[in-house]
């Protein structure tokens, strides 16, 4: 009787547990199919309206459009144009025959003579001179000259320009001198001065030899300061004059 009850029981029990999991399996199958719709909808809504999903078939690219070139105007050139004689017609010109004994007659510009005879009778005399700047009294612009005449009429002329000055202080000057004699005017520099003695000195700046066979020569000098000199404010210094080297009057 005790195991009959027990047999019972155990059926009873199988039963149940395969009931229990045909329940399962039904909710399940029920669940994924209805998940599986759910995500299918929300994919399908948040796809944009003009979004392609099919490829198209056709792929292949047009075929490119061929474009003929201009016609080359030259082409439509006429072929029938007349020639164009070639005859010269200087040819019908005769020739101009020049005589072989003739020759060309060259004329030579007029060239200025220079003066002669002013120095004449003067061979061996020497003079000199000095042609100061007024622009200050203590630093003033000096144009040295000498002479002496040769004998043949040509005198040589040495010009020497510099400052006579006292106690002076400047920088190197580059080109800031010029002299002139006779019309050619020549640029030069000027070293730096350190002088510290309150007695009054020469610094020369320039010389050089000129010929002339005239009595008289023109010359110029200057010299740029552009600062002050003993309370006067000099910009440039400036000196010149006429040399005499015959009175032929």
């Amino acid at each position: 009787m005790t195991n009959r009850r027990l047999m019972t029981l155990v059926l009873a029990l199988l039963v149940a547990a395969a009931t229990a999991l045909t329940a399962c399996t039904s909710d399940k199958d029920n669940g994924d199919a209805s998940g599986s719709d759910t995500a299918g909808q929300k994919i399908e809504e948040h796809l944009p309206e003009d979004t392609v999903t099919d490829a198209p078939e056709d792929t292949t690219a047009p075929a490119p459009v061929m474009t003929e070139p201009p016609v080359n105007e030259l082409d439509d050139v006429p072929t029938d144009v007349p020639e164009v004689p070639t005859d010269d017609p200087a040819a019908d010109i005769p020739a101009v025959e020049m005589p072989e004994d003739e020759e060309p007659v060259v004329t030579e510009p007029d060239t200025p003579t220079a003066e002669q005879g002013s120095l004449a009778g003067l061979a061996g005399q020497t003079d000199s001179g000095r042609f100061t700047s007024e622009q200050s009294p203590n630093l003033v612009l000096c144009i040295d000259w000498e002479s002496v005449i040769g004998d043949d009429g040509t005198a040589d002329v040495t010009v020497t320009v510099g400052i006579s000055h006292y106690r002076l202080f400047s920088r190197e000057k580059f080109e800031m001198g010029a002299v002139q004699v006779d019309g050619n005017a020549v640029k030069f520099s000027t070293p730096k001065i350190e002088y510290d003695e309150n007695t009054k000195t020469f610094t020369e700046f320039y010389t050089a030899t000129y010929e002339t066979t005239r009595s008289e020569m023109e010359v110029e000098a200057s010299w740029q300061v552009l600062g002050k000199y003993g309370d006067i404010e000099i910009d440039t210094l400036t000196a010149g004059g006429t040399i005499v080297l015959a009175d032929n009057s």
